[in-house]
């Protein structure tokens, strides 16, 4: 009840935020990214947390529902909702189609078959000038102010949703699945969980949330680029978020994606050149030392 209560009353405040007080363009953007990759972390968490299974191709997902959200926006003229759902579900179906072999394998062999797929997917993106437009990006149409300060609005109804579905999913007898095939998948399969049902499930939620987040990502910067979006600096990014805040948690992944914001402008920011390598020395340093992260 607590929590409940807790959540309601953040919720509230983040909601009368910019009504009761005048923020600049710099804190407003900040803000509607840290609700988006809030989103996408506890996402990610999903399958990291739950299944226990450690993905590094989320950002094929990300990438691909930012692209199909792009080019829906460019070519067809659909409205936003619109465009960020049907990215959502291509995503999704994309990461089912690379998932579902995949997610035969466990621990490391995983880990390292998602590095493949994410990228294989960046490539073929940055060759297919006629859908992604190549290493010159897309252009997107340019929202009017007016909806460039209600995506914060949309960006606080969508990480909100998420945390919901993150607590169904935790206490559902799905997530009591999961956590039996984290723990032991074949003694998961003696007693009836099926784990190839419940991760291909699970992966085509996280897929479309964080397909979702893309079309978001792209709708803000109105300009997306393959690089960017399918990179492996993304894809660490999502691990880095769920690291950082407490795998297995939806505290943690609202506090890891907090401090990846956070971390990421001022990185960026100051060590233009060295910020991967200071990610790199972040993640090793918080599961040597800290292996529960913030929320731990």
């Amino acid at each position: 009840p607590w929590a409940a209560v807790g959540f309601v009353g953040v919720l509230v405040a983040l909601y009368a935020l910019p009504l009761v007080v005048s923020l600049d363009t710099y804190t407003h953007g900040i803000l509607t990214q840290t609700f988006v990759f809030v989103a996408a972390a506890l996402a990610w968490n999903w399958m990291g947390g739950y299944v226990g299974q450690i993905s590094f191709g989320h950002a094929a997902m990300f990438g691909v529902g930012g692209f199909v959200t792009a080019r829906l926006l460019v070519s067809a003229d659909l409205p936003f909702f619109v465009a960020w759902v049907v990215g959502g579900l291509v995503a999704g179906i994309y990461g089912l189609l690379w998932g579902h072999p995949t997610l035969r394998l466990r621990g490391p062999y995983f880990a390292i078959a998602t590095i493949g797929v994410g990228e294989a997917t960046r490539l073929i993106a940055t060759f297919w000038d006629s859908f992604t437009g190549g290493s010159s990006g897309i252009s997107l149409p340019i929202p009017s102010a007016d909806f460039k300060q209600a995506l914060y609005w949309y960006a606080l109804y969508f990480m909100a949703a998420v945390v919901l579905v993150s607590y169904y999913l935790r206490k559902s007898r799905i997530g009591l699945g999961l956590l039996a095939i984290k723990g032991d998948v074949d003694a998961a399969g003696d007693l009836g969980v099926s784990a190839t049902f419940y991760q291909d499930v699970v992966l085509f939620l996280s897929g479309i949330v964080v397909g979702i987040a893309g079309g978001f990502y792209a709708s803000f910067f109105s300009f997306i680029e393959p690089s960017d979006m399918f990179g492996f600096e993304r894809s660490i990014s999502f691990v880095l978020m769920g690291v950082i805040g407490g795998i297995g948690t939806i505290l943690g992944g609202a506090l890891g994606a907090i401090v990846y914001t956070i971390l990421q402008e001022n990185l960026i920011a100051s060590y233009p050149d060295l910020y991967l390598g200071l990610y790199g020395l972040l993640l090793v340093a918080v599961i040597l030392f800290e292996p529960l992260g913030v929320s731990g």
